[in-house]
């Protein structure tokens, strides 16, 4: 059940807003830094790929709810790549959630913890999305001729198209 483009296309931007930004977040914080008057300094540029990146995934979770009404509750009903849609969907809720504790909860140990739990699924999350993707497409193309047979002998009625399945 493939979206319309221009919500796949923001799904991807936004996607690859995310990880983008939250890689040179890592990058920066870990690997380039500057020296200070007393000693190595953060970037500057660290702070703005984190603001970026908080911004990105604001703009996230209004792509995530637009996917929830249609495109996930069909999968779900529908049963169609419900696997790799659940791992999906759990990488996101996991990224909100310690996403969200990073600001609010814990001192600086905790903190810590749930940065490198947070960056770890962040880095991860990509292998998701993608291999998510491949298998709906491959699902979904083995599926097709099979339909169109179905339909061709009368087996089974075509269905009206909505605007999830235009390509």
């Amino acid at each position: 059940m493939r979206l319309a483009r221009g919500h796949r296309q923001w799904v991807y931007w936004v996607a690859g807003a995310l990880f983008v930004t939250g890689a040179l977040w890592l990058a920066f914080h870990y690997f380039v830094q500057m020296e200070g008057a007393f000693g190595p300094a953060p970037h500057p540029l660290e702070q703005w790929w984190l603001r970026i990146h908080g911004a990105a995934a604001m703009a996230g979770l209004v792509v995530v709810g637009s996917l929830l009404p249609i495109h996930v509750r069909r999968g779900w009903h529908q049963r169609r790549n419900l696997p790799l849609g659940i791992v999906l969907l759990s990488t996101v809720l996991l990224l909100t959630l310690s996403g969200y504790a990073l600001y609010y909860f814990g001192g600086e140990e905790a903190r810590a913890w749930i940065s490198v739990f947070h960056w770890a699924i962040g880095l991860a999350a990509p292998v998701a999305m993608v291999w998510h993707i491949v298998r709906g497409r491959r699902a979904a193309q083995r599926k097709e001729p099979d339909r169109a047979m179905d339909i061709a002998q009368g087996t089974e009625a075509p269905r009206l198209r909505d605007h999830t399945s235009r390509g």
